[in-house]
């Protein structure tokens, strides 16, 4: 009972602590990307902005559909060349994952710890809660998809300044993860300055755990958790605390919730603040194969996270205006997986 009492005095230090310290409960309004500013006059934007001429979308209702509810989806997008290339090369790289340094995170094994791949059995890497990670640092392939010409229009168009890849993520089946946002995880200098794309790799089932949002969340009342919008070692409340939190106000503001099938060449890309999650798999037998991409902008994000503190400057690569960081972690096998060089 003693120890009950201490922990939750400590518990109260800790919280007191961390209010004194005036922790950030909401994004800042000083350094908001331009759509997301209270007023965002969209065609104002569009009078100066020069529209690429093979961009076949409307742009202006992409950007309207942006503000106003977190997310676009752009359909047949891609090559379903480049989509069935990539995924073929992501089989043989886990067929011969022993030649492989690049990591994962794996349900069940190694208490998830990001884990170089040839290190993991390939049985685990094909199966449920596998997820191949900074796969694109490796992969042209991967690079070419992430950063194909109608991503990087729309990309442009939200934040209006240099565009960066942040990370990336590939995984055979459904996710079946909880109701969260991006943000409080997927972290640079600037919380606002996060865009997300899925990338479906396959037509999505159903029953294959299909990935569901939440239409208009990106503008809820943000989450504390104890140590402010973003989650920390520290924070007093939990990823749970935090899903629950995100599913009882979107019902309690009446915004419903929505399942995503899309097909193979489509793709979606959200806000950071957009709530989301992954469907239960109904059927065990069915994947849903995809490719999970963030971004930020250079502002944010100047060089890799991974980088030594002395070092200023991140090596990188262009590929239509974006920048994408090597991986000092693993900067060896930087392009490894070259079979999309020729797209």
């Amino acid at each position: 009972m003693e120890s009950k009492f201490k922990d939750r005095l400590r518990r109260l230090y800790r919280m007191a602590k961390h209010k004194l310290n005036d922790p950030q409960r909401d994004f800042d309004v000083a350094t908001l990307p331009w759509i997301d500013l209270p007023g965002a006059d969209i065609d104002a934007f569009l009078a100066t902005y020069k529209t690429p001429s093979d961009f076949p979308y409307d742009l202006k209702s992409l950007l309207t559909q942006w503000r106003d509810q977190g997310y676009v989806i752009l359909e047949g997008a891609l090559p379903i060349s480049w989509v069935d290339g990539l995924w073929q090369e992501v089989e043989t790289t886990i067929d011969q994952h022993e030649q492989h340094s690049l990591k994962a995170s794996v349900y069940q094994f190694n208490d998830k710890k990001e884990t170089p791949i040839k290190d993991v059995p390939k049985e685990k890497l094909a199966g449920i809660g596998a997820r191949l990670l900074e796969y694109h640092n490796s992969s042209v392939a991967a690079k070419k998809v992430m950063t194909h010409r109608h991503i990087a229009t729309f990309l442009d168009a939200v934040f209006h300044e240099p565009v960066c890849v942040l990370q990336s993520l590939i995984f055979k089946y459904g996710s079946q993860q909880d109701t969260h946002q991006d943000f409080p995880w997927v972290r640079s200098k600037i919380a606002s300055h996060l865009a997300a794309a899925w990338i479906p790799l396959e037509d999505v089932h159903i029953d294959a755990g299909p990935l569901y949002y939440y239409p208009g969340s990106h503008r809820m009342p943000k989450f504390d958790f104890g140590t402010g919008i973003l989650h920390q070692v520290d924070s007093f409340y939990s990823p749970e605390e935090f899903s629950v939190y995100l599913d009882k106000t979107c019902a309690k503001l009446g915004i419903p919730q929505k399942t995503l099938l899309l097909k193979k060449g489509d793709l979606l890309l959200w806000h950071g603040g957009l709530a989301h999650g992954g469907n239960r798999i109904g059927d065990a037998t069915l994947t849903r194969k995809s490719f999970v991409c963030h971004y930020s902008t250079v502002r944010s994000y100047s060089r890799h996270r991974f980088e030594a503190p002395e070092v200023d400057k991140s090596a990188a690569t262009y590929y239509n205006d974006i920048t994408i960081y090597v991986n000092p972690e693993n900067a060896a096998e930087e392009d490894k997986l070259a079979g999309g060089a020729a797209w």
